[in-house]
């Protein structure tokens, strides 16, 4: 029997409408998401969609709301639905169970949970840090552990790597089952992961441009693959020297 069903109809269509205008405005300025431009006016609102601000462009002559270019643009159910199934979602609620809280089918709970995932994982790879960065990279012993189901060894197509054992000098590559992982923190809290082949200068150049937003800040160490980063204001410590802190400049140990 659901017992949270009733919850969306304590949810007003005026507060959850404002609740998505602080929600997506709260970190930058009302704009069209059209053509980026803040020459905006209010244009009324929709008789069909009651709380719901329009606006009009005058710069690309069109009118706009809170949900354009969004998930829930055009969508037949009202936004209460779509906070609760988001709430139940975070509360790691399989689909059917949030079909049945929110009395729809299955096969649109389904729906509505898969593009919720997607527009997370979207929001997450998307972002780009700035301000104030700091990265360090570490190398990963990666692969295959376990025995077959009947014991004995497992075929693994190479050499078994050894356990407690260690590996040899110099930086981790995939081939040498040691992966890259370099770690991207903004200090404003934001954090980027990202697992790499290797660690050379392009491959360093290519994870730097895919997190951190050019022109920012990046605090790293000395390696010669973050020195000849560009497009940043790039400034390193050198471990060798005993350095690990020089005024603001800093970088984090994974």
């Amino acid at each position: 029997m659901p017992t949270l069903s009733y919850v969306h109809q304590l949810f007003s269509l005026e507060q959850c409408q404002a609740y998505i205008h602080t929600l997506r405005w709260k970190d930058r300025p009302l704009q069209c998401p059209r053509c980026q431009s803040h020459d905006v006016d209010p244009w009324g609102t929709y008789h069909y969609r009651p709380g719901c601000q329009r606006y009009w462009c005058d710069g690309c002559k069109r009118t706009f709301n809170d949900l354009t270019h969004t998930l829930l643009h055009r969508s037949k159910r009202s936004l209460a639905y779509w906070i609760l199934a988001t709430f139940l979602l975070c509360l790691s609620c399989s689909s059917r169970r949030i079909a049945r809280e929110l009395g729809v089918h299955s096969r649109t709970s389904y729906r509505w949970c898969w593009r919720l995932r997607n527009a997370a994982v979207s929001y997450e790879t998307d972002r780009q840090l700035e301000g104030t960065v700091e990265a360090d990279e570490l190398y990963h012993t990666a692969g295959q552990k376990g025995q077959v189901t009947q014991g004995g060894k497992k075929a693994l197509g190479r050499r078994a790597r050894g356990r407690r054992k260690k590996r040899e000098p110099g930086r981790g590559h995939s081939d040498k089952d040691r992966p890259a992982i370099i770690a991207w923190v903004s200090r404003q809290g934001a954090v980027v992961i990202q697992a790499t082949r290797d660690f050379t200068v392009t491959t360093v150049q290519t994870a730097a441009n895919i997190a951190v937003q050019v022109g920012s800040r990046l605090y790293t160490d000395s390696a010669s693959s973050y020195r000849a980063v560009q497009g940043y204001r790039h400034e390193f410590v050198n471990h060798t020297r005993k350095e690990y802190a020089r005024g603001e400049v800093s970088e984090l140990t994974p």
